[in-house]
């Protein structure tokens, strides 16, 4: 039921036809109370735009036209997916769009099968291709959920242990870690204590169990935390609830760091398939490339191998590693930056002029050098295309096309600076992008981590001072001497300590003030989302007692030392992992691109001394007989069979290769940074930059060296080969 029909229920509204359904949706939205629509706000889907919302509508609307029922086990499984997405569609739905899509795509495709090209043959298995993702889409878009929520397990279950340690309300615990956090369980977090609001349930346990049928297919653990922390209003003993407090925090830890170290020994499989069959492989067969060009040009089109390399196989690499970064369970999500002052816009990046800071676009700037940095190769691209056209309707085509292939592969080194243009203005516009928009952010963030680091070292010290029952000030100045004492004045919190101290002596702030005063407090200065809730925790706290305070600063500095000890072991487990990967995406990958580029050029130039050779052994020894024994195969018909002129031109084939290096570096890079940290996309873009940046140097490199060595080879074989041979002839 709709909100026109409940209000066309309640105040007898009728439609009629002088009544417009959208008036009366405005005199319902008349009803709707400003927290509810804010609610309503924030508890709707992040990815409600884009594809999300595409599929959605494509989905409905396939149901529509179909009205398929999917079979009993297939429904049973979308079901729990879509459960754990509220993506708002039916397994109906999902298989009509399945099914539609096939008939669609097969009908398009299956009359081009009268055009006779074996590249046609394929074309029928893009939509069964598409049809497979749109029905695994709730999949994976159910397993990013996972990720998103398990990501958030571990600070929602910190926040209501903190909160419990102080106060002992279960429902106030939610409520504090509801209104930090914003991921799938921070949304179900805050429709738990609406639906109390509203007295659609009474008691908080069985809001809570409105939601663990979701909550079991995010992360069972999670629910056994949750069970352990509902099992405190059972506890009568002060002792008693502490040790349920901590057997909490160190039970969801302990998950999530046996839950990693399985992912990481499953990553080898992934990581092994990937490497041979999705770059080394590969990129060895492009060396394959002059040779079919030559030998099999009949047979196979290279140009349809090269649509192969540079956009199916891509794509396929791209959907196994974003299937296998989706499995990656939840670990710790990164500080929230959103609120620093610093900040720049998205897809912005900053820069300081004249004392004055502006925001520049980051793409105008990478499409701007690329071109520049392409234009010789623009240009020369242009000029031979025109080149091409102008003789390729002259009868002696055939032979100057030779000449034009001839001169590119025996000065291949002079050429490739026209192909490597090309690749460099490619590369450099996706670095200035993809860098250009994350360095200022992931900056911004680990000065962040570096001061959340510190804050459980500073909030131990403070306790421990505070130990004897002084107030505030006294053990703020007592720990400011405890930092000058071992030289820590350069500490973050030396600085946060000495601000708050400053803003209570010089200022006559309190406590409260003199952290969060709007103008004056100290977390204008240090915008970190953990540290802000936990001082107000601390806060709070200190507004009862000193030893309170002493003792909450304590609690707290030991939980974050926990998560941080559990951090640090999650990463030990990832970095053999991510080390070979960075190899890869760094050297591996460039490297071998780097060769190929010049072996294949080797192996064209080799092909057409041979013909030369076997050319001149023609005209000198006048052999126009037949070659072998039957007369079958003469001595000029074995030369036509190297056919020079249908090789790939050489800054071409550097091109794709080039294209095709990139493609793999950046796809490598964002698999890095999915194993390290899931589907951020800061930390991903900046992966991507910095990879581009070493992978293009190192193959320019490679390549340029070898074309050296392979055109420094040649002058000798023909002097010391065939001139000696033709010499004394």
């Amino acid at each position: 039921m709709g909100i026109i029909d409940v209000f066309e229920k309640i105040f007898g509204m009728r439609r009629q036809e002088n009544l417009d359904e959208h008036v009366i949706k405005r005199q319902a939205q008349d009803f709707i109370s400003r927290e509810y629509q804010a609610f309503l706000q924030e508890s709707s889907p992040e990815e409600e735009g884009g594809f999300t919302k595409w599929f959605r509508n494509a989905c409905k609307f396939s149901y529509k036209t179909l009205k398929l029922n999917a079979p009993a086990s297939m429904a049973n499984s979308l079901n729990q997916q879509l459960l754990v997405t509220e993506l708002d569609v039916t397994p109906d739905q999902v298989f009509s769009l399945t099914v539609l899509t096939a008939i669609l795509g097969l009908a398009v495709t299956m009359p081009l099968l009268l055009i006779k090209d074996t590249a046609v043959i394929f074309l029928p298995i893009l939509p069964l291709v598409f049809s497979y993702m749109f029905f695994t889409y709730p999949s994976y878009l159910s397993a990013v959920t996972k990720i998103k929520a398990s990501d958030e397990t571990v600070k929602v279950i910190l926040y209501m242990v903190i909160y419990l340690r102080l106060n002992p309300q279960i429902e106030g615990a939610l409520r504090f870690a509801a209104a930090h956090s914003h991921g799938p369980i921070g949304r179900d977090l805050k429709k738990i204590i609406w639906d109390l609001q509203v007295r659609r349930f009474v008691r908080i346990n069985d809001a809570i169990s409105s939601k663990i049928t979701k909550w079991l297919l995010w992360d069972k653990e999670f629910v056994e935390s949750m069970n352990l922390i509902q099992a405190l209003s059972f506890e009568t003993s002060e002792v008693a609830r502490e040790r349920t407090l901590d057997k909490t925090l160190t039970y969801i830890l302990d998950s999530t760091y046996e839950k990693m170290k399985e992912y990481s020994r499953n990553l080898r499989t992934p990581i092994m398939l990937i490497h041979t069959m999705g770059i080394t492989f590969p990129i060895m067969g492009l060396v394959m490339f002059p040779m079919i060009s030559i030998f099999l040009h009949k047979e196979v089109n290279p140009y349809y191998l090269i649509f192969g390399y540079i956009g199916v196989l891509p794509l396929f690499n791209y959907f196994y590693l974003r299937r296998t970064i989706s499995k990656r369970p939840g670990a710790f999500a990164y500080p929230d930056i959103s609120n620093h002052p610093d900040l720049p816009p998205d897809g912005k990046f900053a820069m300081t002029f004249g004392g004055k800071k502006y925001f520049i676009s980051a793409l105008p700037v990478a499409l701007l050098v690329m071109f520049f940095v392409m234009i010789p190769g623009i240009a020369y691209f242009i000029t031979f295309a025109s080149q091409y056209f102008s003789i390729v309707d002259t009868p002696d085509f055939v032979d100057q096309w030779k000449i034009i292939l001839k001169n590119q592969y025996d000065h291949a080194l002079e050429f490739c600076i026209y192909s490597l243009s090309i690749i460099w203005g490619i590369s450099m516009g996706l670095i200035i992008y993809f860098y250009g928009t994350s360095f200022q952010r992931v900056k911004i963030r680990d000065d962040i981590k570096a001061m959340e680091d510190e804050f459980q070292i500073g909030l131990f010290r403070l306790s421990d001072v505070m130990q004897s029952g002084i107030p505030v000030e006294t053990a703020l100045e007592e720990t400011l001497n405890k930092y000058r004492q071992y030289k820590l004045e350069s500490s973050p919190m030396y600085s946060f300590f000495q601000t708050i101290l400053k803003n209570i002596r010089q200022m006559g702030m309190t406590l409260k003030k003199a952290v969060f005063d709007p103008s004056y407090g100290v977390m204008i200065r240090y915008p970190s989302i953990l540290i802000r809730d936990i001082m107000q925790v601390l806060v709070s706290a200190s507004e009862k007692s000193a030893a309170i305070l002493s003792t909450a600063a304590r609690t707290i500095s030991s939980f974050l030392l926990k998560t941080k000890n559990v951090e640090n072991l999650l990463k030990e487990l990832l970095d053999e992992v991510a080390a070979a990967i960075s190899l890869q995406s760094n050297f591996i990958a460039p490297f071998i691109a780097g060769i190929v580029a010049a072996m294949a050029t080797f192996i064209i130039q080799l092909l057409q001394r041979i013909a030369e050779f076997l050319a001149t052994i023609e005209s000198t020894f006048n052999l126009s007989g037949s070659f072998v024994q039957g007369g079958t195969l003469k001595f000029g018909e074995m030369l036509g069979l190297i056919r020079v002129e249908e090789v790939i031109p050489a800054t071409i084939f550097q091109v794709v290769v080039g294209i095709y290096m990139i493609e793999t570096v950046v796809i490598l890079a964002y698999f890095l940074n999915g194993i390290r940290n899931g589907f951020d996309r800061t930390t991903r873009n900046l992966y991507i930059g910095k990879s581009l940046m070493i992978g293009l140097v190192f193959y320019s490199i490679v390549m340029v060296v070898g074309l050296s060595i392979s055109g420094s080879l040649f002058p000798a074989i023909g002097e010391g080969g065939l001139g000696g041979i033709f010499g004394g002839v």
